[in-house]
């Protein structure tokens, strides 16, 4: 273990630190670690093109509540890149094979005792299945996780994505050598391969496990731990029917659960797709944790 830095937050202590993936990719991380633990630690798999910093005071909370939480990027996102975008590609397979896979090994040699969730959001709930070592999972939740086939979108998105999976992404990206999502307001910038991976397995409803434009091998069927999808009424991205259809490409796992949220009736004004991570879900950050604590 690196640590590059560790310091207080109150009852928490937090820690700057690495991960060293099997192909020697230095992956930045955060942990925060509680002064009394409940037994859980949580791996928090961020989505497409977010840095581990958005997610930190959904992890604060879950810290006070007793969980201990480890946030990561991704190559080629936020601190774990270390060249110009345009001179480094990934791809969401390898997101998964190698860093994903990275991070349940470390979480598993650090706190060994503990009993693992991972808390996927978006893009962070489908790479587990690309981690061979995806076993150690107790339990997984998936924050807006859809199946991203474009027929599956919000009806009056699915225009503008199905041109955007089959002309915009794959031209940009070849053009640039990496997808420009940060202009689109999408996010860091998407490594090329990363954009065309999404784009090309976002034409078929078999999306990932497509026989021919999906990405093998995969491990969704080793992962037995129980899955709650949440998804919410005003995510055009990660509707009802996407997520509900994604969860269960974890065929065997021990219970499959699907909270599908209408955010006005908590009291939110809006969700949509990365809005659970802000402070305004915090009542909905309680009954995640209660869930957690029962699986």
């Amino acid at each position: 273990m690196n640590t590059v830095s560790k310091e207080a937050l109150g009852n928490i202590s937090f820690e700057q630190t690495t991960i060293q993936a099997a192909d020697g990719y230095t992956l930045a991380a955060s942990v925060y670690e509680p002064s009394k633990h409940n037994g859980r630690v949580i791996l928090l798999n961020s989505g497409t093109g977010v840095k581990r910093g958005y997610y930190h005071k959904f992890a604060l909370f879950f810290a006070e509540q007793g969980f201990t939480i480890v946030c990561y990027d991704y190559r080629g996102i936020g601190d774990s890149l270390f060249v110009p975008i345009q001179k480094f590609d990934t791809s969401i397979g390898e997101w998964g094979e190698k860093d994903c896979a990275a991070a349940l090994a470390w979480v598993r040699e650090r706190f060994p005792e503990l009993r693992l969730t991972l808390v996927g959001h978006s893009a962070g709930g489908k790479i587990p299945g690309f981690a061979h070592n995806n076993t150690h999972i107790s339990s997984l939740v998936m924050i807006a996780v859809p199946n991203s086939y474009w027929g599956l979108w919000h009806w009056w998105g699915r225009r503008g994505y199905f041109l955007a999976i089959h002309v915009v992404m794959p031209a940009l990206s070849h053009v640039l050598s990496y997808f420009p999502s940060r202009f689109l307001r999408l996010g860091e910038n998407y490594p090329k391969g990363v954009a065309l991976q999404w784009a090309r397995w976002s034409r078929s409803k078999a999306y990932l496990l497509h026989p021919k434009r999906g990405h093998f091998p995969n491990y969704f069927d080793q992962m037995q731990g129980a899955v709650l999808s949440v998804s919410f009424t005003d995510d055009i991205i990660a509707t009802g029917a996407a997520a509900k259809s994604f969860m269960h490409f974890y065929a065997q796992a021990s219970s499959h659960e699907h909270w599908h949220i209408n955010p006005k009736e908590h009291g939110i004004a809006s969700i949509n797709h990365s809005g659970f991570f802000r402070e305004a879900c915090k009542p909905l950050w309680k009954r995640l944790a209660a869930w957690v604590e029962r699986h």
